[in-house]
């Protein structure tokens, strides 16, 4: 029996799939498609840990972790800069430490908020009013 994979995998396992009996078709990619299935991976472990039950977070978060790296690498990018980039844009926007989440928003047709918004239907689809706006206070970054 054969089945369709068509993902990258980490480097130790063709070797664990033949210790279990396995024969594996894999081949190297080549800078392009690495990087394409190096973010197709990102995207797939961040799901992976969105679903996460507790005790299997930090496992999760470790290939997150992993497939962030190996992406910094092959983007040509170093650690460094993502971090410092990471810090500028905390400055500039704040963290997640306020646990703040955004039920809508809502403005007059025209405004440079409102067009944001609308040019991204699949990602913010308009609404009927429902709710009471924010009212929780501007925290510091």
């Amino acid at each position: 029996m054969r089945f369709r994979v068509e993902k990258l995998i980490r480097d130790g396992l063709p070797q664990m799939m033949r210790d279990q009996g396995l024969t594996v078709f894999c081949h190297p990619l080549e800078d392009a498609d690495f990087l394409a299935s190096l973010k197709a991976k990102l995207v797939e472990e961040a799901q992976e840990a969105a679903r996460a039950a507790p005790a299997d977070l930090l496992e999760e978060l470790a290939d997150v972790s992993e497939v962030m790296g190996a992406l910094i690498a092959a983007a040509g990018l170093s650690a460094e800069a993502v971090e410092a980039a990471r810090l500028a844009k905390r400055r500039q926007r704040g963290g997640f430490d306020g646990r703040i989440y955004n039920r809508a928003v809502e403005g007059d047709a025209g405004s440079p908020g409102v067009a944001y918004y609308l040019a991204r239907p699949d990602q913010y689809p308009l609404i009927a009013e429902d709710s009471a706006p924010c009212d929780m206070p501007a925290l510091k970054p």
